[in-house]
């Protein structure tokens, strides 16, 4: 496949930035498109229409690619759920608050366990260890609000974050109503399981976790 002229030639940082966008945008579609971190750079490549060298000019290899991208969608995950905080809101409302936020931003629940096994598969750990790091410092800054909107103790913000992220990441597992056709089900079973979806799984959950924080268990 030929090289676009227009990737790889950039004349200023600016241009340089858009180019690297361009291919995370790809690369997180793919995410999205298959939940899977297994895309290969060429698979990125084809979907922007240049050749995997000219990817190769970017980003080394397909871990700094993949961690690169989990570090974007952590940071605007956790930059649109503190924007969505204020001062007296309810412990549902801030629940809801988190949950729709994951929603909206599909690419963090999604890459956060692909990463992890990531960390276990990988040979060269300094792109996955700068990215882990670099989320939890967003986890952090975000747990430091909490604290001060919810009115927490010290150290329950970071303890509810944690919880949360975790939480989140298992309700998507949890979700039966992509495995069931509910139509085959008895009408008491199919009500069950629909109404045990991403959502309403995590805010169930997360009303416990929140009145434990609350009880100081």
């Amino acid at each position: 496949m030929s090289i676009r002229e227009d990737f790889v030639r950039p004349r200023s940082e600016r241009e340089n930035a858009v180019r690297r966008a361009a291919i995370l945008d790809a690369a997180e579609a793919l995410v999205l498109e298959t939940h899977n971190q297994r895309f290969s750079i060429s698979d990125v490549a084809k979907r922007i229409g240049v050749s995997q060298s000219t990817i190769f000019l970017h980003f080394r290899n397909r871990e700094e690619l993949l961690t690169t991208l989990y570090t974007r969608v952590g940071k605007n995950f956790f930059d649109t759920f503190v924007g969505r905080l204020h001062e007296g809101m309810s412990d549902k409302a801030f629940s809801e608050a988190f949950i729709d936020t994951a929603l909206e931003y599909p690419g963090f629940r999604l890459m956060r366990p692909m990463v992890m096994r990531v960390v276990e598969e990988s040979l060269n750990k300094e792109y996955i260890h700068d990215a882990v790091k670099e989320i939890f410092l967003y986890r952090t800054a975000a747990a430091d609000k909490v604290e001060e909107i919810l009115k927490l103790g010290p150290g329950d913000g970071r303890r509810l974050m944690k919880s949360f992220v975790n939480l989140m990441c298992g309700a998507v597992q949890a979700d039966i109503r992509k495995l069931l056709a509910t139509e085959d089900l008895d009408e008491n079973v199919a009500e069950g399981v629909r109404s045990f979806d991403f959502r309403s799984g995590f805010l169930n959950g997360a009303d416990l976790l929140m009145k434990g924080i609350r009880a100081g268990v």
